[in-house]
């Protein structure tokens, strides 16, 4: 019997060199080895996963049920946590920066928040995927972390526009960047899934680059 070719995956022309190597590392953990072996069982459902906690210094799995399997080894309960928090932390930039496009009066705060959504999309759409596989879902949108704004802060700058935007926008940016920068840490330092730390060492170059530039911009409005 005739064996259709393999036809090459499709490659993302706007991922960076950063987040493509994320992803090749995330599709070798989720497959068999060279031998043909077959991908590893599905992990256990969201019930016997590890739990998301909510304090960034610790993470603890929850104890298994009695039967229970045990989780698959390549990721553990702090590779859930922080897929599960930078995704709603993401969602608020991408509110944020929607925001800038239509309120800010300095067309770099608007490239600013241009670039804000597209790498914050690609990191959501990444983390999703682990999510799903781990049978794990993100936290709520409003769950408190660090660098993250209140409900009436949002309000508040939703009100305004022009240089008073541009210049508060860019203040809370800078705080919500420092947030996903600590949560990046706590990954980077008890993660088990190479993806995950490999996502998270690229959150935090990123973002610490972010910073800087929004700072420099600040010192300008001052």
């Amino acid at each position: 019997m005739t064996t259709a070719p393999r036809r090459p995956l499709p490659v993302n022309p706007g991922l960076t060199g950063a987040m493509t190597a994320v992803l090749a590392m995330a599709l070798l953990a989720g497959c068999g080895g060279a031998d043909g072996a077959s991908p590893s069982p599905a992990p256990a459902p969201a019930s016997a996963a590890a739990a998301v906690p909510s304090n960034d210094a610790t993470v603890t799995a929850t104890p298994a049920e009695p039967g229970a399997t045990d989780a698959p080894a390549d990721h553990n309960a702090a590779d859930v946590a922080f897929a599960g928090r930078i995704i709603p932390h993401h969602l608020q930039a991408v509110d944020l920066a929607t925001l800038a496009q239509s309120r800010a009066g300095d067309p770099w705060v608007r490239d600013m928040a241009s670039r804000i959504l597209s790498a914050r999309d690609t990191d959501i759409r990444t983390l999703k995927g682990w999510l799903d596989m781990w049978g794990a879902e993100p936290l709520p949108r409003d769950h408190k972390m660090p660098g993250m704004q209140t409900r009436a802060e949002i309000d508040a700058l939703a009100k305004l526009s022009g240089p008073a935007f541009d210049k508060r926008f860019t203040t809370l940016m800078i705080k919500h960047d420092g947030g996903a920068i600590a949560i990046a840490g706590v990954e980077q330092k008890k993660g088990a899934f190479d993806g995950g730390k490999a996502l998270a060492t690229a959150i935090s170059t990123a973002l610490s680059a972010e910073v800087k530039e929004l700072k420099e911009y600040l010192a300008k409005l001052k």
